[in-house]
């Protein structure tokens, strides 16, 4: 099921995930309006995973309906096979911009060597990958196959959206630093270096997506509710 429900107790980057968009919403959309420029009033509500739906996951055209983006150019099944990216956060502003969030609590979390789809599945994998460097004006010789292919199949979904849709779309990636239980805690600024690392492995300079895409880097212990906690998390 393209909504995948979830166990109650959970760790690593879900469980900093839930706790960013539950416990600390308003630290957190204070942050991505930050980010990207938004209106300090501008109204976000976060549709996953939150408690209210059992911090269910969505993925496929539910992730899609979740969302309520309705009547695609393009729809989703010409672009992307099924069994496509989880998402690990989906939130809709009051002025129908949508957000799309994948969140890491480790570096290694990250790599990803290829899909693990079928030929012909892997195929149209390809050729969107192919078509969403192009328009990030990424380096063609880049792989966005592997070792990167979770980061590259992500871009992908937000060319979907935003070039080939016209959908107000944006995508964050959140990264949770100095978390207490993962297998090798990292600092904010070992974050800093796989962000430079990974954006020079897919080859992006600048590009179209500037304003679009952005990312977090967000200490545990610095978070509101883990703070009022006094939680203590081995440094790296």
């Amino acid at each position: 099921m393209p909504r995948r429900e979830r166990p109650i107790d959970t760790e690593r980057s879900e469980r900093w995930m839930r706790v960013a968009a539950n416990e600390d919403a308003d630290a957190l959309n204070l942050k991505v309006k930050e980010l990207f420029g938004w209106d300090p009033r501008e109204k976000i509500d976060w549709l996953s995973p939150i408690k209210e739906d059992d911090y269910a996951e969505y993925y496929d055209q539910e992730f899609l309906d979740r969302l309520e983006v309705t009547d695609l150019k393009v729809p989703l099944s010409r672009f992307w096979p099924r069994s496509g990216p989880r998402w690990d956060g989906l939130a809709r502003t009051g002025t129908e911009k949508i957000l799309l969030v994948e969140a890491k609590a480790y570096i290694e979390e990250g790599v990803d060597y290829r899909s693990k789809a079928g030929e012909k599945s892997f195929a149209t994998i390809k050729r969107a990958l192919d078509e969403a460097k192009a328009d990030f004006r990424a380096n063609m010789d880049a792989a966005w196959e592997s070792p990167f292919y979770q980061y590259a199949n992500r871009l992908a979904h937000l060319y979907f959206l935003h070039r080939l849709n016209g959908i107000n779309a944006y995508l964050l990636f959140l990264y949770f630093a100095d978390a207490p239980d993962v297998p090798n805690p990292c600092s904010v600024s070992e974050w800093r270096g796989s962000v430079r690392l990974v954006e020079k492995c897919l080859g992006l300079g600048r590009h179209p997506y500037q304003d679009r895409l952005g990312t977090i880097i967000w200490s545990v212990p610095e978070m509101p509710s883990i703070k009022a906690l006094r939680l203590d998390p081995p440094g790296c």
